[in-house]
């Protein structure tokens, strides 16, 4: 079955923990998200489900901190290394699960949904769509989602999805490597927030951070059912 543009990032993990034996996004969880979760009123009884999980950098921090968090990611690769983490640090390693949310549902609602550097991998309309469709679905009636993605609210960009998979250089701690490329787009704060609107989902509160692992700008928003 031909790959989605969006499951590039299979490959560049593959090649990244098979060649270097390294997380390619580094260790460093986003501590902005344990944060929203504080602010929001978040505890150990609250269900939190994490999209696009990656390396597990989130989702193991809040269960080493007591929270009861679920994991998911497209790739297979990210999942099996979030596992092997999670055994080394004593947290529970079946929290973490494979699934494409722009074509699977999960059967449960969640108090708490939060995405960090997913969202901005979607390129395509549909899929963006399809994106804020499954976090409305799955969200408690008073829940909140907290969905970060790259940008300063006004750069607008986006890639050549035909050109997913392909090999390129990028920089790696000191040196360059040869990795798949991946998919980017970035909107603006209006576009941003219109996504939200026309999936039915009420924007509480929004703003740039410049605290996000691996990024020099962030856009948050938080946001629960209309």
């Amino acid at each position: 079955m031909e790959k989605k543009y969006y499951e590039a990032y299979e490959e560049r993990y593959k090649q990244v923990h098979q060649s270097q034996n390294k997380p390619w996004a580094g260790d460093r969880p986003s501590l902005a998200i344990e944060k929203l979760l504080e602010k929001y009123g978040a505890n150990s009884n609250s269900s939190i489900l994490e999209i696009g999980c990656g390396e597990g950098q989130n989702a193991i921090y809040l269960l080493q901190k007591g929270y009861n968090i679920e994991a998911s990611d497209v790739s297979p690769e990210a999942i099996r290394w979030c596992k092997k983490q999670a055994e080394l640090a004593g947290v529970d390693e079946n929290k973490f699960f494979v699934m494409d949310i722009l074509n699977n549902d999960l059967d449960k609602k969640y108090d708490f949904i939060f995405s960090v550097a997913v969202l901005h991998m979607l390129v395509d309309d549909k899929d963006r769509s399809e994106f804020f469709n499954f976090v409305k679905k799955h969200l408690e009636d008073i829940g909140k989602a907290f969905i970060v993605v790259m940008g300063d609210g006004k750069m607008t960009r986006k890639t050549d999805t035909t050109k997913a998979f392909e090999l390129a250089d990028r920089p790696f701690e000191n040196k360059t490597i040869q990795v798949a490329t991946t998919s980017c787009r970035m909107v603006t704060w209006e576009q941003y927030l219109s996504e939200f609107k026309n999936a039915g989902l009420k924007v509480l509160d929004y703003y740039l951070d410049r605290t996000i692992s691996g990024f020099e700008v962030s856009m948050v928003a938080v946001a629960e059912k209309e």
